[in-house]
């Protein structure tokens, strides 16, 4: 009776801060609605990404807890690297620092002005070779976390279409309800009405045109997992950004939450040999891992098993992959 009462209390103060969490994502004033009363879905993403994905140079420093079905608990800790070249290509780096057996492990990513985007795993166990990730990163879990390298990364608009649907209002806030759906050859959002199945769904507050919640959706159109943005702050100007990050996996009784610990916007944190193989190999050696399973560590690793499994003829040289 007692641990009934127990785990009964700790599920209530868990809602409660969820709630509160969430409270506080929509709470932020910033810029009233301005004329985008009759907006389309992609206009108001334009917007979205025209006010909180443009800082050219941004290093943070981030803890990230996973909580299985049982309450247990997996600490990480992860720097993330990005960084915007003068020809609008976007480069990006998360790196694990601990714990020890996934220590230098690195997802590098770059994406061209056109949307082209290349993604490589770096797994020092493999030694000095980047594993190219031919995934689309929509569903898999990236190193057993609840993230996929999308969710992680960033969506591309041109490989989407957006459909605006009602709007609503969360604790008297207005805000946007925008679905989203694969984009396909022939298919166009006149389209829609076919019946079509969203993959996700975005909540974005009126006030400051940032994202606080996306649902991702299953083939029945259920809601499966949810990501919602919390402890949001203006960093420069119209920009916003959140100091706290939860994907939750209903599914799977899994959620992931990643919190920034500390973030600086400066050219001088991300030079641009951070992007490279070379510094990997150099900062972060071959490092033998005898007692470690591999099986058992990616068994429920969608994106890195898949990458895994075109190891060998998707290894790249590392000036290969980023010269381009």
């Amino acid at each position: 009776m007692r641990q009934i009462s127990e785990m009964i209390l700790r599920a209530h103060q868990y809602f409660t801060v969820l709630i509160i969490l969430f409270s506080s994502s929509l709470g932020a004033q910033e810029y009233p609605d301005e004329n985008f009363d009759e907006a389309t879905g992609l206009e108001i993403m334009q917007e979205v990404h025209q006010r909180h994905q443009q800082f050219a140079f941004i290093y943070e420093e981030q803890s990230m807890v996973m909580i299985d079905r049982n309450g247990d608990r997996d600490t990480r800790r992860v720097k993330r690297y990005s960084r915007v070249e003068d020809d609008g290509t976007v480069k990006f780096l998360l790196l694990f620092e601990s714990p020890d057996e996934i220590k230098g492990v690195a997802l590098l990513a770059s994406r061209d002005a056109s949307g082209k985007t290349k993604k490589y795993i770096y797994l020092p166990a493999f030694g000095e070779q980047l594993i190219e990730s031919m995934s689309s990163g929509l569903d898999g879990k990236f190193l057993g976390t609840d993230f996929s390298i999308e969710s992680i990364t960033g969506e591309v608009l041109d490989d989407y279409i957006y459909v605006r649907r009602a709007d609503i209002k969360i604790n008297e806030t207005g805000c946007f309800v925008i679905d989203v759906y694969r984009r396909e050859e022939g298919f166009s959002e006149n389209m829609l009405a076919t019946g079509k199945q969203a993959i996700r769904r975005h909540i974005i507050p009126k006030n400051n045109f940032y994202i606080t919640k996306t649902e991702y959706f299953d083939k029945q159109g259920r809601v499966y997992k949810k990501q919602t943005h919390h402890d949001l702050r203006p960093v420069d100007g119209r920009m916003w950004r959140a100091d706290m990050i939860l994907m939750e996996d209903s599914k799977e009784q899994h959620s992931s939450l990643i919190k920034i610990d500390r973030r600086v916007f400066s050219r001088d944190y991300v030079s641009a040999d951070i992007f490279t193989a070379a510094w990997l190999f150099k900062n972060h050696p071959f490092v033998s891992t005898p007692d470690i399973d591999d099986k058992e560590v990616h068994s429920e690793d969608e994106d890195t098993e898949g990458i895994l499994n075109q190891q060998s003829n998707s290894s790249v040289n590392l000036e290969a992959g980023f010269a381009q």
